[in-house]
């Protein structure tokens, strides 16, 4: 496109001088004026060509002026003003591109400073916005986190407090699986583990988690949150039996006690620190559930023996009637004494006496069946239920359950003791279909027992 322009003007520029050569030649006295023409057009072409070509063209026109003066044409001092004229306003068109160049390039530079000024603040407001939105992002899980206190909070139950945990975890984080490792006194009592989508299961399974080995793992590293890579610590995954990539434990504890070790696979290292928020949260809401357990326990528990109460004994003797007579089934009921329990206190003690009690419950306990049920009745008294259970055989598990006592003696603090009970037998509905029936015909035959010579079992 410039070399147009600059053809353009070499045209123009001949086209002048032939003009006024022809002018010349034919006289119409308008020589002068196409010459004085000329040096109109050095006023643009700085500006449609190059230097070096605007230097050619004033050339041509100097030997064209040179060459009128030498034929006559112009006079000495006409030459000069043409030239001068020409040169005047060749230098003056340069003079104004330069200026004119010069602000274009002080505007240009000024505008792209505050254009780069603009774009930085804009980046500046962008990276602020995006980090607002991580922060607003961030705020919204943790917020989040803390609902757990709303969540948990109605739950009284262990089996709810776990069944709400893991849906909480599922809900607000990435992961595969979540094991939920729970201690009682300081001892491990059970493990559940829960996979995402998947039904929660008791237990370790074969290939699943080492619950042993993660109670191990955790002791030495003092019993402290740790997250680990399988990249870092492939031979420790195997030996625990973690499938995923990444591994996290957090040990729960409420009163410097251990109550739960919560171990998940496959999440990610930002769950590691939110997951920590939850913590002492989650292990408050375990020491809930234990103290609820706990109270609810002491309310049918005897304090001393650990055994039911004898208020919990008559209202499941109650549905064991209900359920007997409406299913056409029969069960019998053990009423048990300590023999000679009076002078076992006032020889050794009261505080012996208790240790003897408790061990005679333990032992027990030890004899019968889980379905079978135990209680105090009071003093010396204890009372086994026995469902589903005939006479005859409620006759052999309480031969069995005298002779557990007989067999050996009982240690308590320094003192070894000797000691047996007397045992009556009654059985629904033979002996009776209402509760206080059935009580009496026990009473009796534990009386019956007595005068025979204690140490014994009657069942009529």
């Amino acid at each position: 496109m410039l070399k147009i322009k600059a053809l353009i003007i070499y045209c123009l520029n001949l086209i002048l001088i032939f003009t006024s050569w022809w002018c010349y030649k034919f006289p119409h006295g308008d020589e002068y004026l196409f010459l004085f023409m000329i040096p109109l057009l050095f006023i643009v072409a700085p500006f449609v060509q190059t230097l070096r070509q605007t230097v050619v063209l004033f050339l041509i026109n100097l030997a064209f002026f040179v060459f009128y003066n030498a034929i006559g044409a112009l006079n000495v001092i006409d030459t000069i003003v043409l030239m001068a004229l020409l040169g005047a306003v060749a230098g003056g068109s340069y003079m104004s591109k330069y200026l004119y160049m010069t602000f274009a390039r002080y505007h240009r530079s000024d505008s792209q400073g505050r254009q780069r000024r603009y774009n930085a603040i804009v980046n500046e407001l962008e990276a602020i916005n995006r980090r607002g939105r991580k922060i607003e992002n961030e705020l919204s899980r943790i917020t989040r986190l803390y609902e757990i206190t709303k969540t948990l909070a109605p739950v009284l139950k262990f089996d709810d407090l776990l069944e709400e945990l893991f849906g909480f975890l599922e809900e607000n984080f990435r992961f595969q699986t979540a094991h939920l490792l729970v201690f009682s006194n300081g001892k491990f009592n059970r493990g559940i583990s829960k996979s995402v989508g998947a039904e929660e299961y008791a237990g370790r399974s074969e290939g699943g988690l080492d619950y042993a080995k993660v109670i191990e793992t955790s002791k030495k590293r003092d019993f402290k949150p740790f997250f680990l890579e399988k990249a870092n610590e492939g031979e420790l995954f195997d030996s625990l039996g973690v499938t995923a990539e990444t591994f996290m434990v957090f040990p729960l504890f409420v009163a410097d006690k251990l109550c739960a070790i919560v171990a998940i696979e496959g999440a990610s290292r930002p769950s590691y620190g939110r997951f920590g928020i939850l913590t002492p949260q989650v292990a408050l809401e375990f020491r809930k559930v234990e103290l609820y357990e706990r109270v609810q326990e002491l309310s049918i528990i005897d304090g001393l023996t650990e055994v039911y109460l004898r208020r919990y004994m008559m209202n499941r003797l109650e549905e064991e009637v209900d359920r007997a007579g409406r299913l056409g089934l029969t069960f019998s009921l053990a009423m048990i004494d300590v023999d000679h329990f009076k002078q076992c206190n006032d020889k050794y003690g009261h505080l012996v006496g208790d240790g003897v009690l408790k061990r005679i419950a333990e032992r027990l306990k030890n004899a019968v069946r889980e379905v079978d049920m135990i209680a105090r009745y009071g003093g010396e008294e204890f009372c086994v239920i026995l469902p589903d259970t005939t006479k005859a055989l409620a006759s052999t598990v309480a031969e069995r359950l005298r002779k557990s006592i007989e067999n050996e003696s009982i240690k308590v603090f320094d003192e070894e003791i000797r000691a047996t009970v007397s045992i009556g037998v009654a059985t629904y509905p033979k002996d009776g279909k209402e509760i206080g029936a059935l009580i009496d015909k026990a009473d009796m035959t534990l009386y019956k027992a007595k005068r025979q010579g204690r140490n014994r079992v009657c069942s009529t």
